[in-house]
């Protein structure tokens, strides 16, 4: 069959529409998608390499923070005492207790000493509450609302600390019995608290309790004489030779026993942080980084 002109264009016509329909489906739209694919990708990539850039952008200011939490721990640490256990109590206390003034004046321990190693212990904030004083005619004449505020101003720091929650940090405490004059008792509290201000520790006597506190001022000589008992022959009385029946006995004169209780807080020092080289942006200049191995 013999086509004509017009049919021969016709055809080539729709050859070449069958062509590029066919190179489009089998060629171009396979690479087309293939491009919208790595067109995701690449933003998928660039928005995670973008965010990472920014992490590390980060890294000087992440330093500096962890550096300057560390200095604030540091600090704080500083205001309290080294840790020690029960036997370095021991020393820290006859460091204060043996020296050749207290011996030559006698000072000597008593009954039972016990001193104890660290253990946890919860502390509060400390604050003033200031009194404020209300009552119906003072808040009647509160027409302003002006009296109301001066009170909420005056509680306002109390409500803050008081609503902070305490922290638990290291305690240990001592209690030990001595006897001792009064002016060498007066020397040993000033001594424990020029070591604690010297040394900035955070060790205190919480309790001192005197037996006598006039100090046996009124006692004659060294040692009184306890009156003399007879039976109904008239003939002395033996003594009982116990502890309790001759504790004046073992009084002195000037002296008296005291008990003290020491406490000492322990809080511990934050370690060194490792943070790592200075961040240097120029490292993504070249492509030197490409290969690098993370360690």
């Amino acid at each position: 069959m013999k086509l004509g002109y017009r049919d021969r264009i016709i055809l080539i016509v729709a050859i070449v529409i069958i062509i590029l329909g066919i190179g489009i489906f089998v060629f171009i739209k396979p690479k087309y998608e293939k491009l919208k694919q790595n067109q995701e990708k690449y933003e998928k990539a660039k928005t995670a390499w973008d965010a990472k850039l920014d992490e590390f952008r980060r890294i000087p200011l992440r330093q500096d923070s962890i550096e300057k939490t560390y200095q604030e721990g540091l600090k704080v640490s500083e205001h309290f005492t080294d840790e020690m256990a029960a036997v370095d109590v021991d020393k820290l206390m006859q460091q204060f207790l043996n020296t050749d003034e207290y011996i030559e004046h006698q000072v000597s321990a008593k009954k039972t000493s016990a001193f104890t190693d660290e253990a946890a212990s919860a502390i509060s904030y400390f604050y003033y509450r200031p009194n404020v004083v209300t009552y119906p005619l003072y808040e009647s004449a509160d027409l302003d609302g002006s009296l109301a505020a001066a009170t909420a101003e005056k509680l306002k720091d109390v409500n803050v600390l008081a609503a902070k929650k305490g922290q638990t940090i290291g305690m240990g405490q001592s209690s030990f019995t001595v006897q001792i004059k009064r002016e060498d008792l007066m020397s040993f509290l000033d001594a424990v608290y020029k070591y604690a201000n010297d040394h900035d520790d955070a060790m205190m006597i919480t309790n001192v309790k005197l037996d006598d506190a006039e100090f046996n001022e009124d006692i004659e000589g060294d040692e009184p004489q306890q009156e003399q008992q007879l039976d109904a022959d008239g003939n002395p009385i033996p003594q009982q030779n116990n502890n309790q029946d001759n504790k004046n006995a073992k009084v002195k004169k000037d002296y008296t026993e005291v008990t003290i209780l020491y406490k000492a807080l322990y809080i511990q020092e934050p370690q060194k942080p490792d943070v790592g080289p200075e961040y240097d942006e120029k490292i993504w200049d070249g492509n030197e980084w490409r290969t690098m191995v993370a360690e």
